[in-house]
């Protein structure tokens, strides 16, 4: 089972039948790696786009990040910014209706191996309040996926995720078969089902990421049929994508319930297949 990390909300793919799907964006990147904006700049448009948690997974490879050492700074910056967001005073007076955008600093930490290695850092793991474990470079392999067989490609990306769905290290998968299915080959969605069974088994979230699951809606459906932690990752790395992922998730939401108003047979012949 996944090891305790504190106050670290999903969604559970049940309740897009029960309520509104958050203003959640959990995948942004900053200048701290291959992002464009600064860590204030990002906060400063999610609150204007009315995002009330914002989670930062910067990146941990060299050649993605801003320098060799950093993290001490990101981690400075951020302790500045969680002070200047949240002052003392004004936590102690604000009322839960005047409640602020929440925020996390996290990473996206991709897989070094198959058995559970994980590129970060001792600090790294101990300071993250949000780790997003990623299949990027097929360990072994580089970034060669395009050059690989398809079925080759295929067998690594999902041998790849179903170490991170076992690792107790990670609070999420991010974009499940989506390196595969964007440089290499289309990833089947049986082993999505795979990983995300797997992975909803351990307490791990499931990353639900436009950028590279497209169209969502059979992800989403997946999910759904496992009651999977559904978490909401745009990719961010400019300011215009921040909160695309929930947005399209809440819009699938409303077609759903609009399509259950406009057939109620259908929903009655399912409720009696069931029984």
């Amino acid at each position: 089972m996944k090891l305790p990390r504190p106050h670290l909300p999903f969604f559970a793919a049940d309740d897009m039948d029960k309520r509104p799907f958050p203003a959640w964006e959990y995948h942004v990147h900053s200048l701290f790696s291959d992002g464009s904006s600064s860590l204030a700049t990002l906060i400063n448009h999610a609150r204007t786009q009315g995002i009330t948690r914002l989670i930062f997974t910067e990146h941990t490879e060299p050649d993605l990040v801003d320098g060799p050492d950093w993290f001490k700074p990101y981690w400075r910056e951020a302790t500045r910014l969680r002070l200047l967001e949240k002052p003392p005073e004004k936590r102690k007076k604000a009322s839960s209706s005047t409640k602020g955008m929440e925020i996390l600093f996290g990473l996206e930490v991709p897989i070094t191996d198959f058995g559970g290695g994980l590129l970060m850092s001792a600090e790294m793991a101990e300071k993250a309040e949000f780790i997003l474990g990623a299949v990027h470079a097929y360990p072994g392999y580089g970034w060669t996926m395009g050059d690989l067989p398809p079925e080759q490609a295929i067998e690594l990306e999902f041998k790849g995720l179903m170490a991170l769905a076992e690792n107790p290290r990670i609070d999420a998968i991010a974009h499940p078969g989506g390196i595969c299915e964007k440089f290499a080959a289309p990833f089947p969605l049986s082993l999505f089902e795979e990983v995300v069974r797997k992975a909803t088994s351990n307490g791990i979230a499931i990353e639900l990421n436009p950028a590279y699951q497209e169209p969502l809606a059979p992800y989403l459906a997946v999910c759904r049929r496992h009651n999977a932690l559904i978490s909401p990752g745009s990719n961010v790395h400019h300011l215009e994508q921040i909160g695309r992922a929930s947005h399209e998730l809440s819009t699938l939401q409303n077609k759903s319930t609009l399509d259950r108003h406009r057939h109620p047979q259908h929903q009655r012949v399912r409720a009696a297949c069931k029984n």
